[in-house]
């Protein structure tokens, strides 16, 4: 080249191709010099970002634009103007732009020529840039005075195009999709989450392709820096996210999604389903043992002596009352239990073609809805009043969402087994655990929560209920002669203490013992002696005077034999707690078969072995 400048339009043509190789720069410039536009590179130091294509007319109004690897820029008032009305053109503020991709450069500069000379000097058509290609044209460069840049050709203001605002706006549109579904599922740290994600998929792509100016993302070192942001913000919101381990549903759903969703037919699904409702029989009676939580003996339990005097003063009908008929021993040994005792699953006791799950259901829904063929049997939809936690709980028969409401036997049937079901035959047992009365449909979290608990260890969160509760606890164990603990009788004695018009449910009524007063057991005197006194001897010196013979004392009726004493239960001995524990006796209570004074510890408050 002939300018001075020569080597550095050369120069900077050479580094576009070699990051751009696809770029047709050179043949744009190739195109402007046979045009007549003279190639003028930036003055200053540094390194230069365009060159300046200058068009001179013979009125002294001529025409600059701005090329550099992917575009031309129009920076002056009137070829701005024209540069606007091109088809692809990106108008802005300062400039209008002409990407490459979406606008004819060549085209671009016959109109620039056309407008400013006036002439309609052909169009031809440049050859096809050869990117490893020399540049080897001769670009004469006027002396004129150095225009600076428009301050809209810096790199972090590039321009997209038609085609790149369409990614725009369809990537825009996916990310604000991905941030509101992460809010609506985890609130605030769901959104920053799904936001960081997008940024790192983004980031990623533009330091591999080695740029994204569609999301006006110029370098891989910029990003680099939005993969970066990405990390920080997904990190941010997985430390935010609020914990979701629910009490006791992780083993609910442990034990009842083993299988993932089937695409299969619906008779698969429905196969499904029931074989997690028979994994959900198994966790509803999954009775462990509890650990007090609701009442303490330490802090408001009546003593056995109030118990009685509460027990005695009740009105007959009461379900306080009805507590006299229930006997109070310690819990037997729990070897030996098996929920397959007390029959093999729910069954149809009453032969209405229901299982006693669905018939349980059915009753203590409302709005339920029934499967199609099964003559409002097998429940799908309804919803339940739950009188554990006063709260309303939606129920949706499925694989996943059958164990929200599970169905509670009030008294379990780990505590019956220790109460007096260990003696009953195959039958009792099936009628006991599918006994309507014995069965609340209750949150499922809460029945697994309760384990075998009794009321000493375990009463409904919601104490509003809890007189019904431990009154249809009573009721149970009068039907079918179960006894209880001390502990046990004490708190359902504090409970209904509260409530001394409880009555018992479902129409059941106990035997109370005819109470006896105090007179009534107060031992009769001792029988006098029959025997006649001997005659006085008459005296001497006086006439005989006959006396009469002394009216004998009526005799008082036997007084009956003392009832006998009930034969004491069996010797039992414990070595120390441990055993008492592995025999399920504890709690112990003085009085208890096994108990020894050393079980009460250091504490001295009449329990032993309660932690």
């Amino acid at each position: 080249m002939s300018s001075p400048h020569s080597s550095a339009v050369e120069e900077l043509l050479q580094r576009w191709l070699s990051r751009n190789p696809d770029s047709p720069v050179e043949s744009v410039v190739q195109r402007a010099v046979d045009l007549g536009f003279a190639v003028v590179p930036p003055g200053g130091s540094g390194t230069a970002k365009y060159l300046r294509l200058v068009l001179d007319a013979p009125t002294g109004r001529g025409a600059t634009l701005y090329v550099d690897a992917v575009r031309l820029t129009a920076a002056g008032t009137g070829v701005r103007e024209l540069a606007a009305a091109l088809p692809g053109a990106v108008v802005r503020q300062r400039d209008v732009q002409l990407p490459f991709d979406d606008v004819d450069p060549f085209a671009a500069l016959q109109d620039v020529r056309r407008s400013v000379l006036g002439d309609s000097m052909p169009y031809v058509a440049p050859p096809v840039p050869q990117p490893a290609a020399p540049v080897t044209a001769q670009f004469p460069i006027p002396p004129q005075p150095v225009v600076p840049p428009p301050a809209a050709l810096a790199p972090a203001e590039q321009p997209v195009g038609q085609r790149g605002r369409v990614v725009l706006a369809l990537a825009t549109a996916l990310v604000l999709l991905m941030v509101a579904g992460g809010a609506a599922t985890s609130g605030f740290s769901g959104a920053l989450i799904a936001l960081g994600l997008s940024a790192l998929v983004i980031g990623v792509g533009a330091v591999v392709v080695g740029r994204a100016r569609w999301a006006f993302i110029a370098s891989r070192a910029v990003g680099g820096g939005v993969v970066a942001a990405g990390l920080v913000a997904v990190i941010v919101g997985g430390i935010a996210a609020p914990s979701t381990e629910p009490v006791a549903a992780t083993s609910a759903a442990g034990s009842t999604t083993a299988a993932p969703p089937s695409t299969s037919s619906a008779a698969d699904v429905e196969a499904e389903i029931a074989a997690a409702e028979a994994a959900l029989l198994e966790l509803e009676t999954n009775e462990a043992a509890s650990a007090p939580s609701a009442v303490n003996a330490a802090t408001g339990l009546l003593s056995d002596a109030a118990t009685i005097t509460a027990v005695d003063s009740a009105q007959p009908t009461t379900a306080l009352a009805a507590l006299a008929a229930v006997p109070v021993q310690g819990r037997a040994p729990q070897t030996g239990y098996d929920r397959d005792l007390f029959g093999s699953g729910w069954v149809d006791v009453d032969r209405n073609g229901c299982d006693t799950r669905n018939d349980v259901l059915a009753r203590d829904l409302s709005a339920e809805t029934f499967k199609p063929g099964t003559r409002n049997c097998v429940v799908l939809t309804g919803s339940l009043a739950d009188p554990y936690s006063a709260t309303t709980i939606a129920f949706q028969r499925g694989q996943t969402t059958s164990d929200d409401v599970q169905i509670d036997h009030v008294v379990a049937l780990s505590n019956s087994w220790q109460t007096g079901a260990q003696g009953w035959d195959a039958g009792r047992r099936t009628a006991f655990a599918n006994d309507p009365l014995n069965l609340l449909a209750v949150d499922g979290p809460l029945n697994m929560q309760k384990g075998d608990g009794d009321a000493a260890t375990w009463l409904p969160p919601n104490k509003s209920y809890r007189c019904a509760y431990v009154a249809r606890q009573v009721a149970v164990k009068v039907t079918y002669g179960l006894w209880m603990t001390q502990a046990e009788r004490n708190a359902i004695a504090t409970v209904l203490s509260a409530c001394p018009n409880e009555p018992l449910p479902g129409g059941v009524v106990a035997n109370v013992p005819v109470r006896t007063t105090a007179a009534a057991t107060t031992p009769a005197p001792a029988p006098r002696s029959t025997a006649a006194p001997a005659p006085k001897p008459a005296p001497v010196p006086a006439p005989a005077v006959v006396v009469p013979a002394p009216v004998p004392v009526p005799v008082p009726a036997p007084v009956p034999d003392p009832v006998p004493a009930p034969a004491p239960a069996p010797d039992v001995f414990y070595q120390n707690c441990t055993a008492v524990k592995a025999a399920g006796a504890a709690p112990i209570y003085p009085g208890d078969p096994g108990w020894q004074d050393k079980f009460d510890g250091n504490d001295n408050d009449g329990i032993g072995c309660e932690s």
